[in-house]
C-alpha cells in the first residue's frame, strides 16, 4: 500500500487509467440532501478558491489491464463521491455547452470513460457521461438515483451558474490511497468500516465471486436467491436476535453454509466470516459455480425452514421444522442452524429428518428444564457436521455420549427432578410450556383457538408477592419452600391474556374468578390442557405446584422422549 496523498480531480480521473467499481457493488445512494449539501460546498469553493476536501479514495490495483495498455483500479472506498462528481460536471459542462471539456477530463486516452460503474447503475451512468441518455432509458430506470442525481442538477441550473468547473478541479482534493493487487483485501475493508462505511458480508463475498464476465452466473444464482423483488431482499435483510446481538438472515445463512461447506474446519474460523470463505475459496479444489449453486440450494432451504413469523402463529405440533423454529427463534439462540440446514439439506428420508429434528428438540428441551449450559453448544453442533452426523441412529449415540453439564442428555429422572427444583427464565419457560401444551393438546376437546407462542402471557399461579393477599406461614423454612417453589414450573403456566394488575396478586379465589368486569384464570386460563385441571381445586398451595410438577414431568418425559442407549 502506498502512503496515502493529496490527489485532485484530475488526478484521481488519470486518462490513463480507468477506474471500476465492483461491478456487484451496492447502487449509488445519495440523494437531495447530499446533492443540495454538494452544490452549496462547490458554490463557496468557487467564490473563496480555498482548498476543500472531499474525503478518501482508495483504489485497488488490477493484476492485468483489460483496456489495451491502460492500467485499472477497482474503487474499493469513493463510489459515491465520484460517481457525484462526474454527474455534476457533466451538468456543468452541459450548461456552458461545451462537453467537449467534459470528455478531456473523463475519458482516457482511448476515448473509454474512466469510471465503469457498477451492474445496478451502468446503463443511466453511461448514458448520461456520453450524452446518450433517451425516454426509453428514463422509463426503465425511473427510480435510478443517478438519474435523479442528474435531474436535480439541471433543476438547480441557477445555482450551478455560480459554480467554476476550473476553480473545482484546482481546489477540490481528496487524500488517495493506492493498494497492490495482491495485498491483503481485508485490510481495505478494515480502512473502509473505520470510515463508517458498513460493508457486510454478503457485500463482500458477492463481490469476491462475481465480476464483469460472470453476469449470467449471477443472475441465475446470487440474484435469484437473494435479491429477484422487494419481498425476497426484504426476507435476507430482516435481522434475527441470536444472544445479545441481532444479525440478518442472510449473515447467519452465510455462516452456516461455510460450516457445512468446509465440515466445520476450525481453520475457517476467525474474526472475520468474509475472512473465512476467502481462506476457504482459495482451495484449489473449490469450483466456484458449483459453490454458488449449492450456496442458493441451502438459500432456498433456508428459507423455506427459518420462519420468524411462526412465533406469532399458531404452528402445526406434527412439524419438527415448525417446533424447533419456536425453540431456537424464541430463545434468541441460533448455534444449532447449521446443523439444522445440513439434516434438512442432507437427510432425504422425510422419517429420518423428523426423528433426527425431534432428538434435537428433546434434548434441547430437556437441557434446558435441566440448566444444563448452552456454552459448549457451538462446538457440538459444528461436531455434528464435521462428522456428517446424517441418521437418526448415529445422531441418538452421538447424544447419548455426553455425560457433563456441557453436552449430556438428561435422565427421566434428572428431568422429574428439575420440574420440582429449576428455576428457568420467564423466556425459557414460555417456550417449553408451549411446545409441550402444543403436544399434549386434543383440539377436538378444545373450544378455544390456540394461539402463537408470543400470544400467550406467562403467569405465576402463585403470584411472587403472595404475602399481600396469601395466609402468612408459620415459620422461615416454610416461607423459604414456597419461594422457591413459585417459580419453579410447576408454579407456571400460559395464560390467553396477561391478567389486570389488580388480580394478579390477589388470593387463588379472586385470582381464580376474577372480580367484577376483571376476568380472571378461569377465563385466560380455560382450554390449555396444561392447566385447565388446577382450575377446577379450591387451594393453591405448596402440594398442589408439586402435584401438577409431578404431572407435567411425565407428560415432558413422554413428549421429549431420551433414545435408549445403543446396544454393542
Amino acid at each position: 500500500m502506498s502512503a496515502p496523498g493529496r490527489r485532485n480531480i484530475n488526478d484521481i480521473f488519470n486518462r490513463a487509467r480507468t477506474l471500476e467499481i465492483p461491478f456487484f457493488q451496492r447502487a449509488y445512494v445519495w440523494d437531495t440532501d447530499n446533492w443540495d449539501r454538494l452544490l452549496d460546498d462547490m458554490t463557496n469553493v468557487t467564490a473563496r478558491k480555498k482548498p476543500y476536501f472531499m474525503g478518501s479514495v482508495i483504489l485497488k490495483q488490477r493484476a492485468t489491464p483489460s483496456d489495451g495498455d491502460l492500467e485499472v483500479r477497482s474503487v474499493v472506498d469513493g463510489q459515491q463521491r465520484l460517481t457525484t462528481i462526474v454527474v455534476l460536471f457533466r451538468v456543468l459542462y452541459e450548461l456552458r455547452e461545451d462537453v467537449s471539456v467534459f470528455r478531456n477530463i473523463f475519458f482516457t486516452y482511448t476515448d473509454r470513460l474512466c469510471l465503469q460503474h457498477n451492474h445496478r447503475d451502468i446503463a443511466i451512468f453511461d448514458a448520461i457521461a456520453t450524452g446518450g441518455l433517451t425516454p426509453e432509458l428514463r422509463e426503465r430506470y425511473p427510480k435510478s438515483r443517478v438519474l435523479k442525481a442528474y435531474d436535480h442538477f439541471h433543476h438547480n441550473a441557477a445555482r450551478l451558474s455560480a459554480i467554476d468547473p476550473l476553480t473545482l478541479l484546482s481546489q477540490v482534493y481528496f487524500v488517495g490511497i493506492d493498494v497492490g493487487h495482491d495485498e491483503d483485501e481485508q485490510q481495505i475493508f478494515d480502512t473502509i468500516n473505520s470510515l463508517g462505511v458498513s460493508l457486510t458480508t454478503a457485500e463482500l463475498l458477492k463481490n469476491h465471486l462475481f465480476d464483469r464476465d460472470d453476469l449470467g452466473l449471477y443472475r441465475d444464482t446470487w440474484q435469484h436467491a437473494f435479491e429477484r423483488d422487494e419481498e425476497t431482499k426484504a426476507y435476507w435483510a430482516a435481522t434475527i436476535t441470536s444472544g445479545r446481538s441481532r444479525r440478518e438472515n442472510i449473515d447467519l445463512l452465510l455462516q452456516a453454509y461455510l460450516v457445512i461447506q468446509s465440515k466445520a474446519d476450525p481453520k475457517y474460523r476467525g474474526d472475520s466470516l468474509f475472512a473465512g470463505y476467502k481462506r476457504y475459496l482459495g482451495e484449489d479444489d473449490v469450483d466456484k459455480e458449483s459453490f454458488v449453486r449449492a450456496l442458493t440450494t441451502y438459500a432456498e432451504i433456508y428459507r423455506k425452514a427459518i420462519r420468524p413469523e411462526l412465533l406469532s402463529q399458531d404452528i402445526d405440533a406434527r412439524e419438527p421444522v415448525e417446533r424447533l423454529n419456536v425453540l431456537f427463534l424464541g430463545l434468541n439462540t441460533t448455534t444449532m442452524v447449521p446443523y439444522f440446514l445440513y439434516v434438512l439439506g442432507t437427510v432425504a428420508d422425510p422419517g429420518d429428518r423428523a426423528q433426527m429434528l425431534g432428538l434435537l428438540e428433546a434434548f434441547l428441551i430437556r437441557r434446558l428444564i435441566c440448566r444444563d449450559t448452552t456454552k459448549n453448544y457451538n462446538n457440538l453442533f459444528a461436531s455434528l457436521v464435521r462428522n456428517e452426523v446424517a441418521t437418526p441412529a448415529a445422531l441418538a449415540k452421538r447424544l447419548l455420549a455426553g455425560t457433563s453439564v456441557t453436552d449430556r442428555f438428561p435422565s427421566d429422572e434428572e428431568l422429574r427432578w428439575a420440574f420440582d427444583h429449576s428455576r428457568i427464565t420467564n423466556q425459557q419457560a414460555r417456550v417449553a410450556l408451549y411446545l409441550l401444551e402444543k403436544t399434549i393438546r386434543d383440539d377436538s376437546r378444545h373450544s378455544t383457538s390456540p394461539l402463537g407462542l408470543w400470544k400467550y402471557s406467562l403467569e405465576h399461579v402463585m403470584p411472587k408477592k403472595w404475602r399481600n393477599k396469601w395466609a402468612p406461614l408459620a415459620d422461615q423454612a416454610a416461607i423459604d419452600n414456597r419461594n422457591r417453589l413459585l417459580l419453579t414450573l410447576g408454579n407456571l403456566t400460559l395464560l390467553t391474556s396477561s391478567l389486570n394488575s389488580g388480580i394478579r396478586d390477589s388470593t387463588w379465589e379472586t385470582k381464580k374468578n376474577g372480580n367484577g368486569r376483571r376476568h380472571g384464570l378461569l377465563v385466560y386460563g380455560r382450554g390449555l390442557s396444561i392447566f385447565d385441571q388446577d382450575l377446577e381445586l379450591d387451594t393453591w398451595d405448596e402440594g398442589a405446584i408439586r402435584a401438577r410438577a409431578r404431572r407435567l414431568a411425565e407428560q415432558a418425559i413422554t413428549t421429549w422422549p431420551r433414545p435408549a442407549e445403543p446396544v454393542d
